[in-house]
């Protein structure tokens, strides 16, 4: 049983080799969590499942307007996408920063 007092035992954590990238780092911080601006309001969320910024064939800009969204993946495609609009939440496997 591990000491709760010893110090230096919690700071020794384990990762393996490429989960520590995604352990640390938050979406706020990946190029693919973008402002999606409406017609009242704006949002964020993750675009990283639309085909053509997910395999990086168009860049990605910081502002996509909705009605691209909507264009590109549909209504469904958009509920998808923001979805994942928390900030601070845990990184995905397609991290990639900004």
């Amino acid at each position: 049983m591990a000491d709760k007092s010893n110090v230096l035992w919690e700071k020794h954590r384990m990762y393996l080799p490429g989960m520590r990238q995604k352990a640390v780092h938050r979406c706020r911080h990946c190029k693919f969590f973008v402002a999606i601006k409406g017609k009242l309001e704006t949002k964020y969320g993750c675009v990283v499942s639309i085909k053509a910024y997910g395999n990086l064939e168009k860049r990605i800009p910081p502002v996509i307007p909705v009605i691209e969204i909507i264009k590109q993946v549909g209504l469904e495609g958009l509920d998808k996408c923001l979805k994942c609009s928390d900030p601070e939440a845990q990184s995905c496997g397609k991290f990639s920063t900004k």
